[in-house]
């Protein structure tokens, strides 16, 4: 195949310095895309006039601007909602594609029948020297296949940047449900609640570490958690409530659509208070162990103790 009826969706801010590696890439792709679009989410620093004369060797160019700053999720929640072909790819502006990171993708979606394909990505400096070679291994990520919904609960899998994945899904996950932490944790749900997901073992794209990554990798483990802290200039408490309300978000958004059970645990035990969870820790671990065949034993034990800390209440937390 020389060409496909995918479309790139690439969100822009403020990336001027990392752009032309991005686009080289995308124009080196074995798979050509029917069409990159771009969508600049308010930059201030060139981008928009670099993005504005962006042109694929094949394909079409869409490019457009929004005059107020709202965010990834909502930019991209706006460039998934106008992709008409069969695929979608989604695209960060610092990062660079392997060239046959599209073809490799799409071959597995039609081959496995799954709504959504993630894969594995090498870890790189800003410039592009290599900081760790899988980010699956740095990040103890397992790469979770098929319908399961309560493990990328647990733990998200999959990295928004690499996903190629089906447009007819965008029918279940758009809009985006208010408050989720990002779009690539949303979609995988939607996509673990349809036809499933499917992970490719293979570094398809560089990932690049920099000062304004919104989402970087991190070593699993006391020391990821103490940098993720340290950068984000985040207490401990604060994390804890934030990522709980992050998950009450994801599975709220999948309940209202009728995706996912509304007697769903997780929903009940998420919303108690720190005490409450901390006394019922036990049961959390039992119901969580049933799933420590796709999660492994060491992610079930990190996400039991900082799920069951006694710090951190929801904000969407009700008294016991």
């Amino acid at each position: 195949m020389t060409s496909s009826d995918v479309s790139i969706v690439l969100a822009t801010h403020n990336g001027v310095r990392w752009l032309p590696d991005l686009l080289t890439s995308l124009g080196r792709q074995t798979l050509a895309p029917a069409r990159l679009s771009i969508l600049d989410d308010a930059s201030t620093d060139g981008t928009w006039e670099l993005v504005r004369d962006a042109a694929m060797p094949a394909g079409q160019t869409v490019v457009g601007r929004q005059e107020s700053n709202v965010g990834a999720v909502r930019t991209f929640e706006r460039l998934l909602s106008m992709v008409d072909t069969e695929y979608f790819a989604l695209c960060d502006q610092d990062d660079v594609w392997l060239p046959d990171k599209l073809e490799k993708s799409l071959s597995l979606l039609e081959s496995s029948g799954a709504d959504l394909v993630y894969t594995d990505l090498r870890v790189v400096r800003e410039d592009l020297s290599e900081l760790a070679p899988s980010m699956w291994r740095l990040s103890n990520i397992v790469s979770v296949a098929g319908r399961a919904l309560i493990p990328l609960i647990l733990k998200n899998s999959i990295t928004g940047c690499t996903v190629v994945g089906r447009t007819s899904m965008l029918k279940k996950a758009l809009p985006f449900p208010p408050g989720i932490p990002m779009h690539d944790w949303w979609l995988g749900l939607v996509a673990a609640c349809g036809n499933g997901v499917a992970p490719l073992p293979e570094v398809t794209v560089l990932y690049r570490q920099h000062g304004g990554s919104e989402v970087g990798a991190a070593r699993f483990g006391y020391r990821g958690l103490r940098s993720r802290l340290d950068r984000g200039g985040t207490m401990l408490g604060t994390y804890l409530r934030d990522r709980l309300d992050a998950r009450l978000a994801l599975i709220d958004g999948l309940q209202e659509r009728g995706l996912m059970s509304r007697q769903s645990f997780l929903t009940w035990f998420y919303r108690r208070t720190p005490l409450v969870r901390f006394l019922l820790n036990l049961v959390y671990l039992f119901y969580t162990a049933t799933h420590a065949r796709v999660l492994g034993f060491r992610n079930l034990v990190v996400d039991w103790f900082l799920t069951c800390l006694p710090l951190g209440s929801s904000r969407k937390g009700v008294t016991a």
